[in-house]
Order: structure tokens, then sequence, then C-alpha cells
């Protein structure tokens, strides 16, 4: 008798609810599309700056919506875009520096630096960016959860979490400071809401991957620079 009484229909069996809640998702499904995406649509530069904002006020949202996952194409881009509001952050806190030297702002003498600075800031936006989320990805596949993000999708969540680079052209340092705190902040954020890791995995793996890269990448940098005043050419 016992085998024909059927369970209510409003009866919520916990271990059942739990099992529902813990099933895995598709990090890989496409969402409806970012206004990056949809540029052609809306235009280029209206679609950069609506995307930059989402980026920081709602990120969440905007990584969900990314259409593409699966290609780097768009992503390149938008990197490349917000790669030059760090050259000319760099180019501006240049001027700002030379001015105010004993010899002053020179254009015709201080231009091959301003422009090897603004190549600088553009080009290593998208090689920072590329080797942070290869070292971000190279982390997750070290783990031991099924359920890892392709490095496309890597590069596609850390790249719209660029929109705080509008701020680098803020001079004295404080522009490109809080927006470098702020993208780190969002990588941590979206590797726990979109590349389905947990806060905590997600704050180790960013922090390592952007003080190695960035890092390294300053400590070169400097190196550089010491090798050529050494050497007399700066």
């Amino acid at each position: 008798m016992a085998k024909n009484i059927e369970t209510p229909p409003d009866l919520e069996i916990a271990a059942l609810k739990k099992q529902v809640a813990g099933r895995r998702v598709n990090l890989m499904e496409p969402g409806p599309g970012t206004p990056w995406e949809d540029r052609g649509s809306i235009g280029a530069i209206g679609a950069f700056f609506k995307t930059a904002m989402q980026s920081m006020s709602s990120p969440g949202k905007l990584m969900r919506f990314i259409r593409r996952p699966e290609t780097l194409a768009d992503a390149r881009v938008f990197t490349i875009v917000c790669g030059v509001f760090w050259g000319f952050g760099w180019v501006i806190s240049d001027c700002i520096r030379l001015a105010g030297a004993p010899g002053g702002f020179d254009f015709v003498e201080n231009y091959p630096t301003l422009l090897i600075h603004f190549a600088l800031g553009v080009g290593g936006t998208y090689v920072l960016l590329n080797l942070v989320s290869r070292l971000m990805h190279k982390l997750i596949s070290a783990g031991t959860d099924t359920n890892k993000a392709a490095h496309s999708l890597v590069f596609n969540v850390f790249t719209y979490g660029l929109g705080p680079s509008l701020l680098a052209v803020v001079p004295f340092g404080i522009g490109p400071g809080i927006a470098l705190v702020w993208i780190i902040g969002l990588w941590i954020f979206s590797g726990g809401s979109r590349l389905g890791m947990t806060v905590g995995n997600a704050l180790v793996c960013v922090l390592m991957s952007s003080v190695a890269v960035i890092g390294g990448a300053a400590v070169a940098y400097w190196g550089v620079l010491k090798i050529l005043s050494g050497l007399g050419y700066i």
C-alpha cells in the first residue's frame, strides 16, 4: 500500500532541493550580448563607454551577457581601446612632470619619450591582460574542479573588467592607481560570479596572476631604464 502513496506536489524535499541547487552551470553558455558586442547597431564609441560604465556599475550583469565567450576578437579590440586610455594617462603624467622640470617642456625634444610611453600603454595593456588571463587559466586548470573555464572565457571576462581604465587619464598617479585596484577587484568578483570559482580561490588566483605579471613587467621596465641610463641613452 505504501508504494501507492503519492508525494504532495507542494512538498519540498531538502536533499533534492540541495541537489538541484548544486548542479553545475555551463560556463560557456552564451548570453544576450554586451553593448560592445552590439556596437554594429549602437555605434562603436557609445558601445565602448556603455560597456565600460556597466563594467564599473553592474559587472555581474555584463559578464553574464557575454555572447561569444569562445572567441577573442571582440575582447581584443576592447582591450586595445582601454589601452589607449592607459597610454594617454602615461603621456599626460609625462607632460605634467616635464613641465615642472628645470628645462621645462619641449615637445620636439620630448615627443619620442611620449610616443614610446603611449605605445607601451596601449600595447602593454593587451600583452599584460593576455599574460594574466593565461596564468589565471593555468591556475584554474590545475584545480580539482571538473567545470573549468576555457582560456577564451577568462580572457573575455578579464577584458570586460577593464572598464575602470577610463580613470587612467587622471594625473598624478591617482587615476591609474584607483583603476588598477578596481580592475583587480572586478577580476576577483568575476572569478566567483562568472568563472565558477569560490570567492577564496578567485582571490588567491587573481592576486597570484596579477602580482606575478604586472609586478614582473614593472621590474623589467625599471630595469631597462636603469641599463639605458647607465649607458647614457637617457
